[in-house]
């Protein structure tokens, strides 16, 4: 498993140049609620990568609105050194996803 290493800056660098292609495409302000993409379907992170469980006990639901408003949040928060890593990757994780549902909307 030695090839499982995660470098930021390649995250970082791929990062940069999705949300450049997303604004390229999308511009700089993107109405998600085009899309109908508020609810999703959740799992939570433990039983996300528990693959000897049955997931579907688990699944709860996401909310992008709740996303957004989180992302606010981390963002005020972020000015006090003051980040919940875990949490603010899951909202974050839940944004890209609508982008991602989005882009292929527009690809169909």
């Amino acid at each position: 498993m030695s090839d499982m290493v995660l470098e930021i800056a390649d995250l970082r660098r791929l990062s940069t140049l999705l949300l450049d292609a997303v604004e390229r495409r999308h511009g700089a302000r993107i109405d998600l609620s085009r899309w109908n993409v508020d609810y999703y379907w959740d799992i939570p992170l433990q039983a996300a990568f528990d693959i000897y469980s049955d997931p579907t006990r688990h699944v709860g639901c996401g909310q992008i609105s709740d996303d957004l408003a989180e992302l606010h949040d981390a963002l005020d928060r972020s000015k006090n050194d003051d980040v919940i890593l875990w949490h603010d990757l899951t909202h974050l994780s839940g944004l890209l996803r609508a982008l991602a549902i989005a882009d292929l909307a527009n690809t169909a």
